[in-house]
C-alpha cells in the first residue's frame, strides 16, 4: 500500500471539506438574504391583511435581475434543498476524514467519491465536484495501481466482462457420483437460500411500508405549509407542488405577524436554563447516591423513586402556590414585577427519573475505582469530573436531549404561569402555547390552515432534526444505563 498516495487522498479531501463548508455558507447567506426580502402584505388597521395574501405579485430586484414571486421560490427551494443535501454529507465526510484508516479504502470509497462530485455539481458547487474527481483517481491509483488514463480503458472491458457473466445462463449443477444422502443436503441449502433471500426481501418490503407510513404525515405537513390557502383548502389537495409554487412567505407570516419567532426565542430559553439546572442537580444527586455514604441514604432514595408513581399533574396546585403572590411572588403580582421564566424554569430543573437513570451508569464504575481514588487523596468532587462524568458521558448527553425534548414540547405549566398574566404573560408563551391559543381565523372567519400547519412545522422540525443528528447518542446512552458491569 502506497501510504503517500493515501495521505494525499486525505489532504485533497480537507481541502474539498473546506470549500464545502464555504458552500453551505454561501447557501445559508443566499436563504437568509431572500428569505428577509420576502414582500409581506400591507397593514391595515393595525394587522397584516392575511386575505390579500396568496394573490400578491411582488416583484423583487436582485442581483441586478428582476425576480417575480415564482422565482424567488424557485431559489429558495433549491437553496433549502442543497443545505439539507451538503449539510448531512458534510459532516459525513468530516467524520470519516477523521477516522478513516488506511486498511479501510477500496474501490466502493473511491466510486463513492464520484457520485459526491455528481451532487457538488447538482448544488452549484463545481470546485468541490472537481476536488472530488481527482481524489477519485487517487485512491483509484492507491487501489487498483491505474492512472486516469489506464482507468477509463479498464471501464468497457470490464462493462462487457459484468454483462457477459450477468446473461452467461448458469451451468446446471451435477449430481452424478453423488450419493442420495449428498443431494439430499444440497436440495437442502437451495431451499433454505431461497427462504433466506423471500424473508428479507419480506421484511425489507414490509419495513418499506412502514415507514412510508410514518413520514407521509410529516410530508404532508411541510407540503401543506408551503400551499397558499386556496391549495391548503382544495377539495382535490396536490401531493406533490412545483418548487415555484411553494410559498415561503407563508413562514415570514409566521415569524412576524404572529410572533413565533418571539416564542421561539422564549421556548429556546426556558429549554437552555431548565436543561442546565437538570443536569447540575441530577449529576450531583446521583452521584450522592451512588458513591457517597451517608445515614438514611437508601431510605431517601426510596423515597424519591415512590414519588414517581405520583402523577405530574398533582404537583401544579403547590407548584403554582410557590411560585405565586403566596410565595415566592413570581407570578400574579401588578404589572412589570413578575418574573415569569424564573417561575418556568425553577420547579423543573431537577427529575427524580433522570436522578435514578444516571445513579444505574454510576453504580457501573467499580467501587475499588473509587476506594483507590479516595486513598490517592482525591476529592469527591475530582472524582466525579474526572472519572465518573467522562464515564457516564453518553447517559448525561442522553439526559440533555431528553429535557430539550421535554421543555420544547413543554403546555401545561407554562400556560397556567403566563395565563395569569394577561396581555403581559402572552409575550412569554411558549412555542406550543402558542401553537393552540393564537388565532388563525381571519375577521371573515376563515382559518388560514396554511398558516397553522406552518406554524406546528416550527414546532416538529427542529425536534425531528435534533433527534436525527443525535440518536446514535440517546441509544447508546439509553443502552448503557440498562448494562451491568
Amino acid at each position: 500500500m502506497n501510504k503517500q498516495l493515501f495521505e494525499k487522498s486525505n489532504k485533497v479531501e480537507r481541502y474539498t471539506l473546506f470549500i464545502d463548508f464555504l458552500a453551505i455558507a454561501a447557501y445559508i447567506t443566499l436563504f437568509l438574504v431572500l428569505f428577509k426580502m420576502l414582500l409581506l402584505p400591507d397593514v391595515i388597521d393595525g394587522s397584516m391583511d392575511l386575505d390579500n395574501l396568496q394573490f400578491m405579485e411582488p416583484t423583487y430586484q436582485f442581483l441586478g435581475r428582476t425576480l417575480y414571486k415564482e422565482g424567488i421560490n424557485t431559489i429558495i427551494s433549491l437553496t433549502i434543498a442543497f443545505m439539507l443535501i451538503g449539510i448531512p454529507m458534510f459532516f459525513i465526510n468530516l467524520k470519516k476524514v477523521k477516522n478513516r484508516t488506511i486498511y479501510e479504502v477500496d474501490s466502493y470509497v473511491a466510486g463513492s467519491k464520484f457520485f459526491q462530485g455528481i451532487i457538488n455539481l447538482l448544488s452549484f458547487n463545481p470546485i468541490s465536484c472537481g476536488l472530488r474527481i481527482y481524489n477519485m483517481f487517487i485512491l483509484v491509483k492507491f487501489v487498483k495501481g491505474y492512472n486516469a488514463k489506464e482507468f477509463f480503458k479498464s471501464i468497457w472491458p470490464a462493462v462487457k466482462a459484468y454483462f457477459k457473466k450477468l446473461f452467461t445462463k448458469k451451468a446446471k449443477e451435477s449430481t452424478g457420483g453423488l450419493d442420495e444422502y449428498s443431494v439430499s443436503i444440497k436440495k437442502s441449502i437451495r431451499r433454505q437460500s431461497v427462504t433466506t433471500v423471500l424473508r428479507m426481501l419480506f421484511t425489507y418490503i414490509f419495513l418499506v411500508f412502514m415507514a412510508f407510513i410514518i413520514i407521509i404525515p410529516f410530508y404532508w405537513m411541510i407540503i401543506t405549509s408551503l400551499k397558499d390557502f386556496s391549495g391548503a383548502t382544495s377539495a382535490t389537495p396536490e401531493f406533490f407542488i412545483n418548487i415555484s409554487r411553494m410559498n415561503w412567505v407563508n413562514y415570514k407570516v409566521v415569524l412576524t405577524e404572529l410572533n413565533f419567532g418571539l416564542y421561539i426565542r422564549n421556548t429556546v430559553i426556558v429549554a437552555l436554563f431548565s436543561t442546565a439546572g437538570t443536569v447540575l442537580t441530577t449529576v450531583l444527586a446521583a452521584y450522592a447516591f451512588a458513591r457517597i455514604e451517608f445515614r438514611g441514604r437508601e431510605l431517601l432514595f426510596s423515597i424519591l423513586i415512590m414519588t414517581m408513581m405520583i402523577p405530574g399533574e398533582l404537583y401544579i396546585i403547590t407548584n403554582f402556590i410557590t411560585v405565586s403572590k403566596n410565595g415566592f411572588g413570581w407570578v400574579g403580582m401588578p404589572s412589570g414585577e413578575n418574573n415569569y421564566f424564573v417561575a418556568m424554569i425553577i420547579p423543573f430543573v431537577t427529575s427524580i427519573s433522570y436522578i435514578f437513570f444516571l445513579r444505574q451508569s454510576f453504580k457501573q464504575v467499580p467501587e475499588s475505582l473509587y476506594k483507590a481514588a479516595r486513598v490517592d487523596g482525591c476529592s469527591d468532587f475530582k472524582f466525579l469530573m474526572r472519572i465518573m462524568v467522562p464515564i457516564a458521558s453518553p447517559t448525561i448527553f442522553t439526559i440533555t436531549i431528553l429535557n430539550v425534548f421535554s421543555s420544547w414540547n413543554a403546555y401545561i405549566w407554562p400556560r397556567i404561569i403566563t395565563g395569569v398574566g394577561g396581555q403581559e404573560g402572552q409575550a412569554y408563551w411558549l412555542i406550543s402555547n402558542a401553537l393552540r391559543d393564537t388565532a388563525f381565523v381571519l375577521d371573515n372567519g376563515r382559518v388560514m390552515y396554511n398558516l397553522q400547519i406552518a406554524a406546528s412545522t416550527l414546532v416538529t422540525v427542529p425536534l425531528l432534526i435534533v433527534f436525527f443528528m443525535f440518536r446514535k447518542y440517546i441509544m447508546n446512552g439509553i443502552g448503557r444505563s440498562g448494562t451491568k458491569g
